[in-house]
């Protein structure tokens, strides 16, 4: 038997094994595992796989096994403006923008002073990125639908490493659909 015939099914498994790192490297694109559900509301929206609706907030959403003692938190929620709820055009949404509870909540962020704080425009949603002191991470996310009396309410409060799920909430509100 030669050295060729030999070193085959060794060669075979090293190249098995450069395959599935190649895959497990990138196979991380997709980002957490996520699951459709429907909201109290009505809103269809994706939460992390697993994750399951607050005892006391059912438009809020934890990972499993949570208790007071836990800041994470995923709520999806179709809420009215400021002023009640009142159908508004695109331009009227982003003129009260700042007032919106999902964003005075956010910076407020019980008093815990915010850092890295950005808030940006994207198309028919606005979004707050932030850092606590204490290390938690924040993203608040509106979706504005012109016409539309309510808008739709994306909020992530997560304590430690976010592992993607402060992009994962953007993308769920995005896709997110609201009641009829």
């Amino acid at each position: 038997m030669t050295v060729v015939k030999r070193l085959a099914p060794l060669i075979g498994l090293m190249a098995a094994a450069a395959v599935g790192v190649v895959l497990v490297i990138s196979g991380g694109d997709e980002g957490p595992a996520m699951e459709r559900v429907t909201t109290i509301d009505g809103v269809v929206a994706d939460i992390p796989a697993g994750w399951v609706a607050s005892a006391d907030t059912q438009f809020r959403f934890e990972p499993p096994g949570s208790d007071l003692s836990n800041v994470d938190s995923w709520t999806i929620a179709w809420a009215c403006g400021p002023d009640g709820c009142a159908e508004r055009s695109l331009d009227e949404w982003r003129a009260i923008e700042s007032r919106l509870e999902t964003f005075t909540r956010a910076r407020e962020d019980e008093g815990d002073l915010l850092f890295d704080l950005v808030e940006t425009d994207e198309g028919d949603a606005h979004v707050l990125r932030a850092r606590t002191a204490g290390n938690q991470t924040v993203v608040a996310v509106a979706m504005f639908y012109d016409g539309a009396d309510h808008y739709l309410e994306c909020n992530l409060a997560l304590a430690g490493d976010p592992g993607g799920l402060e992009e994962a909430i953007v993308k769920a509100c995005r896709s997110a659909v609201p009641p009829r």
